[in-house]
């Protein structure tokens, strides 16, 4: 079964005096682009984190948000003292020295680099929790992508079936598609050339060489396989084909417009725009397949 990039999953969990939550957003793209933030002093543990998103979603944009929160108990400070005090002395020395107001000098501080630890050491316990939130959020979103990717199964399905039922109707039109050429270069001939005697003979063999260039069908059993290539990949147990599907869906494109440009009817041009019209639907919407 196919499966959208587009997705939303959360975690949450709480212990120790601390909540921590993940929020996980993803959105359709030609690679695995994971923007991953974490709070302060969560730095270290980045890597293994991006490997376990990246391992478990495959492709697309990923945005990921951690967060913890304070509920209750000790808080572990994330201020590096010294280097605020130091500040702190430095403004007040500069303020006196060019008589100027001290008043919110810790918002000034606040603000200066390397007041805030940029990294700890994150224990054991945490990084389970970390890892359980994440895997909780992943399995969210994958849900929301195999329910996404249901809709979009039908959807293909459907469209892929109007394609075929257009096509049948294309081999309808073609017996009498070749009779109408006939008739229209004849009548073309006669009433540009009255004066002159067609040459039946000749006429035929040129005819015959005309039509053979106009022929569409093979391009017509090429249609009918790729359409046919089309469902069984989607039907595939293989969940990341979003790449192959647009190729034959490229492939189908080349053979409706081939079909188009050689067709030369009305009833079957009418025909081959309600396909192209069918497909561009789908190339759409196989942007949005993993």
């Amino acid at each position: 079964m196919i499966q959208s990039m587009t997705g939303f999953g959360s975690g949450s969990f709480e212990t120790k005096g601390k909540k921590f939550n993940v929020e996980i957003r993803t959105l359709n793209s030609k690679q695995l682009d994971i923007n991953l933030r974490l709070p302060n002093g969560y730095k270290s543990i980045e890597i293994p984190l991006r490997k376990r998103i990246g391992k478990a979603l495959g492709r697309g944009k990923v945005d990921v948000f951690f967060s913890v929160e304070h509920t209750g108990g000790e808080i572990d400070s994330n201020f590096n003292y010294p280097l605020m005090e130091s500040y702190a002395k430095e403004l007040k020395a500069f303020a006196s020295k060019m008589d100027l107001p001290i008043n919110d000098i810790l918002r000034s501080i606040l603000t200066l680099p390397n007041v805030t630890l940029t990294d700890t050491t994150v224990d054991e316990e945490e990084l389970q929790v970390l890892e359980k939130i994440t895997d909780e959020g992943l399995l969210n979103v994958k849900n929301y992508r195999k329910n996404e990717g249901e809709v979009l199964f039908k959807d293909f399905s459907e469209r892929i079936a109007l394609i075929l039922n257009c096509l049948e109707k294309v081999k309808e039109f073609e017996p009498g598609r070749k009779d109408r050429v006939r008739c229209r270069l004849k009548a073309s001939l006669e009433n540009n050339g009255a004066e002159f005697k067609i040459d039946e003979n000749r006429f035929e063999q040129e005819l015959i060489y005309y039509l053979e260039k106009l022929d569409i069908t093979e391009e017509v059993v090429r249609l009918k396989n790729n359409c046919d290539l089309f469902l069984t990949e989607l039907n595939g147990g293989n969940v990341q084909k979003g790449k192959k599907l647009n190729f034959i869906g490229q492939e189908i494109g080349r053979e409706i417009n081939t079909i188009g440009s050689k067709a030369n009817d009305k009833d079957i041009q009418a025909l081959v725009v309600q396909m192209k019209d069918e497909l561009e639907k789908i190339k759409e919407q196989l942007l949005n397949i993993l």
